[in-house]
């Protein structure tokens, strides 16, 4: 019974699977936190130019 039991592979690739998709995401979450401040100033220069261009037209 104990070596059918150690011998069962059943249900092993959701586990695989299920870390696999845990390290995905706490990559993405490690990078998207590590680039949060340099997005924010992509998106903030951004802002400016928009506001200068639309003072500039009106």
């Amino acid at each position: 019974m104990i070596s059918r039991f150690i011998k069962d592979e059943q249900g092993q690739d959701i586990v695989e699977y299920s870390l696999l998709l845990v390290l995905i995401g706490a990559a993405a979450v490690f990078v998207l936190t590590a680039m949060g401040q340099s997005i924010s100033q992509i998106f903030s220069k951004i802002n400016v130019r928009l506001t200068s261009a639309n003072s500039a037209i009106s």
